[in-house]
């Protein structure tokens, strides 16, 4: 007897190895392509990134720069070398191009702050100029100079205030020309150069001043002994001198630092060299600058700023800002 077994063969399908080689090949040039994609596009996003990152810490510093120099007292703005503070110069169109000694800005600025702090000004500007006549104080009707007491010892760390002892304003008639004193032959005038304390202890041509009640200021006597002072109906009020130094980091980047909270008309001038003054109080404003000219003319005020960022070895982007402040 014969059985008959049926035996069915399963057969499985493979690739060649011709078929392995060529999707090898097929997926190595796939691979190139979007490697190169991925590369593209990572670099763009390096690039994007860190001119986001110049162009929002250039403007940001810039603005604030703007804003600090908006409310600077008149022709108080100089140039000063950052390694030889002894040697300055009024700031002019000349600062802006030729000169890449004196590249660290120095000015007064005016308290606004107390000016625009509620509907009654803590200071008005204004005086009454016949009340005022003998020059050793000025009325201020409307003030409120218990309020911008208040205002400036907070912004000065209780620093300097309008009455009691220790540091105190300075006050400035709108005309800065004006004779500081009325019993001199021949007459003196403001000079930011010689007679502000700004440059040297010389305060004969500028007037702290402190408060009797709501609406009077009192001279304080100036350095010379001269108490008395052409007054003008104009006035501002300034609690602090500023000034932004260009601090090396190497041959060709600085970080620019901010110094504030210190009244050169009371003696305290900026001192040391590379932005490291013991005077004041100092911030730093931005970093890596490469560029940071000024300039002024009249009564504009115009400076530029440039950052800079790294994109990976030796590539970087610089981004500038350029702005003109008007008084």
């Amino acid at each position: 007897m014969k059985i008959l077994i049926n035996k069915t063969i399963i057969k499985h399908k493979a690739f060649t190895l011709l078929e392995v080689i060529l999707v090898i090949v097929i997926l190595g040039i796939v691979a190139s392509i979007g490697s190169g994609i991925i590369a593209s596009v990572y670099e763009n996003y390096l690039l994007q990134r860190a001119t986001y990152r110049a162009s929002l810490k250039t403007e940001l510093a810039a603005q604030q720069i703007a804003n600090l120099l908006s409310y600077r007292i008149p022709h108080t703005t100089i140039a000063k070398n950052p390694d030889n503070l002894s040697d300055y110069l009024e700031v002019t169109d000349a600062t802006n191009s030729s000169d890449y000694t004196h590249t660290q800005l120095e000015w007064i600025g005016a308290d606004n702050d107390g000016f625009s702090a509620s509907l009654r000004p803590a200071w008005n500007g204004f005086c009454d100029v016949n009340v005022s006549a003998d020059g050793s104080k000025i009325i201020t009707p409307g003030s409120k100079l218990s309020l911008a007491n208040t205002i400036i010892s907070n912004l000065s760390n209780s620093q300097v205030s309008l009455g009691g002892s220790g540091q105190h304003p300075a006050i400035f008639f709108r005309d800065y020309q004006n004779r500081y004193s009325i019993n001199t032959s021949p007459p003196k005038y403001y000079d930011v150069l010689s007679c502000m304390g700004m440059t040297s202890g010389d305060k004969t041509c500028i007037s702290a001043v402190s408060r009797t009640g709501e609406e009077r200021l009192d001279f304080q006597t100036p350095g010379s002994g001269v108490s008395k002072k052409v007054i003008s109906e104009h006035y501002k009020l300034a609690w602090s001198a500023y000034s932004i130094c260009p601090k090396s980091r190497d041959s060709n980047h600085y970080d620019l630092v901010l110094f504030y909270n210190y009244q050169p008309w009371e003696g305290e001038r900026l001192n040391g060299t590379d932005c490291n003054s013991t005077v004041g109080e100092h911030a730093t404003l931005v970093t890596n600058i490469t560029v940071f000219k000024f300039a002024e003319s009249g009564s504009t005020f115009r400076f530029k700023l440039c950052t800079q960022e790294n994109i990976g070895g030796d590539y970087n982007i610089t981004v500038c800002k350029e702005k003109a402040i008007i008084l």
